[in-house]
């Protein structure tokens, strides 16, 4: 259903509308540069700075989040994960946190963040695949971040938007922990119902 979504309320390549929309809303969506509507940074710290019993957040180049003992950003912000595997990962980072030196940091935003968030977790992957060189690993570079076509509704229709897929998230990821409870009663249905 997200998939799907993201299909239908973005415009496709080469329009300025896009094909499914909230009640009241007709406007054409304008073309902006991602570096004209936030400001961009990178964190500073070498991985290994996190420490385990940290008290601040610590984005890395992985999916997980740590910890670390000293802060260097201050939410609202969008982490990417600017290398390796997990390339263009990103994550909603709220409150006082740091950042690895390959990590993104998006801040002061002149635009809905969940929009932006969703947008451009639909155009990055894209230009990432397009940039990248056979054999590589691949990264991001930051004009790539600050040149990123991005198109954007009015605020309010970028707030529906963002509110109704940071919903779908939501949604998803209490699926997820309930089939993770199942998975973790079958495994132990296993272990003892089997000799």
């Amino acid at each position: 259903l997200k998939k799907a979504m993201l299909d239908k309320m973005f415009p496709k390549e080469g329009a300025d509308v896009p094909e499914v929309r909230f009640k009241g809303f007709e406007r054409e969506w304008k073309e902006k540069k991602l570096g004209d509507v936030t400001h961009i940074t990178t964190g500073k710290l070498d991985a290994n700075a996190m420490k385990k019993d940290g008290k601040y957040d610590f984005y890395t180049s992985g999916i997980q989040k740590y910890k670390i003992d000293v802060y260097a950003f201050e939410g609202p912000a969008i982490t990417i994960a600017g290398n390796g595997a997990t390339v263009g990962y990103m994550h909603f980072a709220n409150g006082l946190f740091n950042a690895y030196q390959r990590t993104y940091v998006l801040f002061d935003f002149t635009e809905n963040r969940e929009f932006l968030y969703f947008e451009i977790s639909k155009v990055l992957p894209l230009k990432i695949k397009e940039e990248a060189r056979s054999g590589n690993i691949p990264y991001i570079v930051l004009e790539m971040l600050t040149d990123l076509k991005i198109k954007t509704p009015s605020l309010k229709e970028q707030s529906q938007i963002g509110s109704f897929f940071h919903n779908l998230d939501k949604l998803i990821s209490l699926q997820q922990q309930e089939i993770q409870k199942l998975k973790n009663i079958k495994k132990a249905c296993l272990e003892k119902m089997f000799v």
